[in-house]
Parts: C-alpha cells; structure tokens; sequence
C-alpha cells in the first residue's frame, strides 16, 4: 500500500490542500485578531481620553481665564500621573495655545509647545484624532489619540492619551502566536485523520486495478472482493460484471471483427461498422482517409466522439432507434476534426444490423464519395444554362427586328437597311457562339482526332501579330513584340494553336483602352529539366482583381458582363485557350491587378 505512487500521490494533494487551507485560515484569523485588538485598543484611548476630558475640563476652564499657574493645575498634574501609572498610558493636558499644563511622565514645565503636533492639529479641525509617531520626547514610537475639550460652544483645550507600540506589538505578537500554535495543533490531527481515510479509500481502487490488469492480460476468472455498500462496492460489482461479460463477448467480437476485416477491406467506398452503443468495430481504410481518421485509433470509440458532423451522427443514431436504412449527405462540411474541400460530397447510407429478434445489434454505415460526379453535373448545369442564355440572346434580337421589319409594310429603306444589318451583326455573333462552341466540344472530346505535326511556332505567332496589326491601329494602340532568334519547333495542331495566339491578343485589344500598349514575349525556357516554350501576352487594360483571376477560364465566365458584352466575344476565349494549353500538355496562368493591366502565360513542351 505504502509503495503506489497513487497513495502518496493522493495524500500529498490532501496535505497540499490542508496547508494552504490552514495558512490561509490563519492568515484570516491572525489578520481579524490583529483588526479587533487594534480597534480595542482604539477604542480604550478613546474612552480614556474621553475621561481625561472630563477630569482636566476645570483646569482649562481657570487656566482659559488667567494665564498665571494656579493650584488646580498642581492638582490636575498629581491626578494624571496617578492615572497614568494604574493606566499604563501617558496621559497629558494642552491648553488651548499649546501649552502643556499636565502630563503623566514629563515636567509639562519643561515640554514644548504642543501646537504643532499632528495629533493636535487634526483634533482642532475634527474634534478629535488619532496618530502613530515617534515621540521625541520618549524616544519611541507611540500611538496617540487627542480629544478637543469644550465648554459648551467654547474651545478650552485638548487632552492626549498615548500607549506605546511596542506595548501593542507585544500584545499582538503573543495573539498570534496563539492562534498559530491552535492552527498548527488542527492540521496535525486533520493530516494523521487523512493519512487514514486516504489508506481505506485507496484500498479497493488497488484490488479493483488487480482485477482490471488481469483481464486486460485476457484473464477473465479475477474477482474483486470487497464488502461495501458505497460507491466503491457497486463500482467492485461493475468491475465484476464487466469481468463476466467480456469472457463471454470476446469470442463473438473476435469473430466478427475477422468476417468483417475481410468483406470491408476490399471496397472502395467507406464502410463503417457500430454497434449499439455506437462504439466503432471496424472500419476500412477508405471511410478513415474521408474521415481524416486512423483505423487503430477508431475502434471501440463512439463515433459522436471522433466525428463531429451531425449528418452522420443523426443517420447512424436514427438507424439504430428505427431499425431502417437512412439515407443523407455531407456537403461542404466544416466539421472539428474533419477537413473537407467545399465542393466535397458524400452520400451516406445507414442501415441498422438485426439478431434473431428483430433487435438492433448495431448499424453499418456506407460513405460514397460523389463529389466528382456532383462536380461534373454542376458543370453541365452551368453550362446549358448559359448557354442557353448566350443563345437566347441573339436570337431574341433576330426574331424582334425581323418582326419590326414583316410588320410594317411601309418602313423606309434606310431604317430597313439599319434593322437588317443589326439582324446581320447578331446572325455573325450566333455564328461565332455556336462554332466556338463547337470547337470546345471538340476539345474537351477525349474521342477527337489530333492532327499534330511539327510546326514552325514563331511563324505561326508573327502571322497572328500581322492580323491583330489592323485592330491595333484602329484602337490607337502600341504593339510591341520580342521573339527570341532561337528556332522553336512544337508538335502541335497548327489551327489549334493558331486559335490560342488569336484570342489572346483578341482579348488584350477588346480590354485595352486607347493609347494602350500591348506586348508579346516568345522564348525558351526550362522547367523542372525541360526545355519549354514560354509565350507571353501583356496589356495595360482594365485589369483583373484577385478574387476573380481563378475564375476566369471558366466557359461563359465573364468578370463585368455588361462591359464584356458591349465589347463582342462569346465568353468562350479564355476557355478554349486553356483547353487547347491543356492539350498541347502545357498550360496557361494569369498575373493581374486591376486598373493595372494583364499578363498571361502560356508554357508548352518544345521539341528537341
């Protein structure tokens, strides 16, 4: 018993708790002894002095009238001093100028004025005062209390009561000192009592850590005896019980733990297994990476502990209490401990286990990872309904003005001819929507032919710059360009690429104001050890912000739709230049700042 670390362990925070409980007691019973003897001792001067008033009030009187020494001041001094031994204190009589007329341990004939003392000088403005000093005249530290004596409403003089403080430290010293020694005396009985109790109540937790040590060794025959009706012998009987009933499940669980291991362990989604209690009895390494969980660490845990998303916990709780198979989904989860991506989902399928009696034994819960398939629904979504959007457009404009137009019969010429190349300009952007569509549908089929060959890339970009010339000059714009002199030979699809070029010095003109400057770089480069073609596009145009740059080769994405409309263009450019990088195996970033210009970047493999 001596030897567990936990005897001492729980004795030494009793000891700690009864030394700080006894300091602490002391120290407030120490600090209310020392308050109470001050204020008594407070209190004695005043009462005193308060006497002393009455007993020196005939002096003052005759002395306020003549300012010759009389017998009543010879008295009053004999009087005082006989005071003042059966006392103890120092008694003394002032006048009303300060002059002492009686005192108990002096010659007041050969003591100073009194006027100045602070004592004195506060009883004159309050009535009466108390003061701790040194006294120059006993050389020692005293408390004084002063009193102003009246007759009626006329000041008459003061009288003074004075105790030493080494007389009240004594006083003091010798209180606390009993209460110490009484303290002292309740915390050596309170620790012999401690070492006591804590001895009889550490003695069953040392039988029951036997047992509970045994049967984690896989001995299940161990019982605690303990004969107590408290909550140390029902927590005995748990002990026991829990003894009892782990021999008989340990095989079962065994068991099933095997027959599982081996169905779970070869699927690919998530599979969780619970039982009643909801603790985890297997799980597969596919639910652990969705969970951001490790299997070792998961079983026999209840998964409300290690998985804090509510989607789950109720479909596994309502599994088990209804017995039925519940159906839910994560979707953008930000749960503790569970770290998803916001476009992640998961159908979740929870269906209750049942024995021979119907009754639930626990819940398998299948965790299928969607996210991909709901990714690319949404995708289609957006993209039919902008689409739709796009196509609706001009074709709303095409069937408004050729109604305009079968309408009026007599509409002149020149409005007709207006309206007809208005019908014109929309047939030619329907045109471009649909072929630009085209072409991304025939880059993103994995089933379209690649008519790659080996083309000369800085041909094909001056040809590009001679096409965009015209467009530049219209716009007032400065076209600067630097191609490096090396030969750059790229196995590509040559309308592809030529396409890639065109929409980007497109898109800087569109978004570049008069007097702007376009650029385009074309050089070698290496990355990671290969040799690369770096082709970059910049302008001094609008910009883009930040927030929008990740978004913005996304099919019919536009940053301001109404400026970008105003301008031309299907929303598509951007689009088909990534896809067309893509295919290529190279890729294309953007750097912007709004207001500011862009710079985009297009990497491709350089042919050796």
């Amino acid at each position: 018993m001596f030897r567990s670390p936990l005897f001492w362990r729980l004795y030494a925070g009793y000891v700690v708790v009864i030394l700080i409980s006894t300091l602490i007691v002391g120290m407030l019973i120490s600090k209310q002894v020392e308050d109470s003897s001050i204020r008594e001792i407070h209190h004695s001067l005043a009462m005193s002095s308060e006497l002393l008033a009455e007993v020196a009030k005939p002096t003052l009187q005759h002395v306020s009238q003549t300012s010759s020494e009389s017998p009543y001041q010879a008295s009053l001094q004999e009087r005082i001093i006989y005071l003042g031994k059966n006392t103890q204190t120092r008694l003394t009589a002032i006048d009303l100028l300060g002059k002492v007329i009686a005192d108990s341990q002096e010659d007041p004939r050969k003591m100073d004025n009194h006027n100045a003392r602070p004592e004195i000088i506060s009883a004159r403005q309050n009535g009466s005062a108390t003061e701790s000093r040194y006294s120059q005249t006993l050389h020692q530290k005293m408390v004084y209390r002063a009193l102003i004596v009246r007759d009626g409403e006329r000041l008459l003089g003061f009288v003074r009561v004075s105790l030493p403080l080494t007389n009240i430290d004594e006083k003091l010293l010798q209180l606390k000192l009993n209460v110490f020694l009484g303290i002292c005396f309740a915390a050596a009985a309170a620790l012999v009592l401690g070492f006591f109790f804590a001895n009889r109540f550490l003695s069953p937790l040392v039988k029951m850590t036997a047992v509970a040590d045994s049967i984690s060794r896989g001995d299940y025959n161990q019982r605690v005896k303990i004969n107590q009706n408290d909550e140390m012998g029902l927590l005995a009987k748990a002990v026991n019980r829990m003894a009892l009933s782990s021999s008989q499940r340990m095989a079962e669980i065994t068991q099933d733990r095997n027959r599982l291991a081996k169905i779970f362990t070869g699927m690919v989604e998530g599979v969780i297994y619970v039982d009643q209690d909801q603790r985890i009895q297997h799980m597969n390494q596919a639910a652990a990476d969705m969970l951001s969980l490790t299997v070792p660490n998961c079983l026999n845990q209840r998964i409300w502990e290690l998985v804090r998303v509510q989607e789950l916990t109720s479909a596994v709780e309502t599994a088990l209490g209804t017995g039925q198979v519940v159906k839910s989904k994560l979707s953008k989860v930000e749960a503790s401990g569970v770290s998803y991506p916001n476009d992640t989902e998961i159908n979740i399928y929870a269906a209750a286990m049942l024995d021979e009696t119907e009754k639930s034994i626990g819940a398998v819960v299948v965790l299928n990872d969607v996210s991909e398939l709901a990714h690319l629904e949404r995708i289609r979504r957006d993209f039919v309904s902008n689409a739709s959007h796009e196509l609706k457009t001009p074709i709303t404009a095409i069937r408004a003005l050729t109604e305009t137009i079968l309408d009026d019969d007599n509409m002149p010429a020149e409005i007709n001819r207006r309206f007809t190349e208005k019908i014109g300009a929309q047939s030619l952007r329907l045109s471009l929507l649909v072929s630009d569509l085209m072409t991304l549908s025939r880059l993103e089929s994995n089933e379209s032919e690649q008519s790659f060959q080996l083309i000369d890339f800085k041909a094909l970009v001056k040809r590009s710059i001679k096409t965009v010339t015209l467009s530049c000059q219209e716009k007032n714009l400065q076209l600067k360009s630097d191609i490096c002199n090396d030969s750059i030979q790229v196995e590509a699809d040559e309308q592809a690429l030529s396409q890639l070029v065109d929409n980007l010095l497109d898109n800087a003109v569109k978004y570049t104001p008069e007097q702007g400057t376009l650029s385009l770089e074309l050089g070698l480069g290496d990355l990671n050890g290969k040799a690369i073609v770096v082709l970059k596009v910049a302008d001094t145009g609008i910009g883009i912000s930040a927030q929008y740059q990740a978004r913005i080769f996304e099919r019919f994405y536009r940053v301001d739709k109404a400026r970008s409309r105003d301008l031309g263009g299907t929303g598509l450019g951007l689009s088909i230049v990534k896809n067309i990088a893509e295919q290529h195996g190279g890729s294309i970033s953007v750097q912007s700042r709004l207001g500011e210009g862009s710079i985009f970047t297009v990497i491709l493999p350089l042919c050796m």
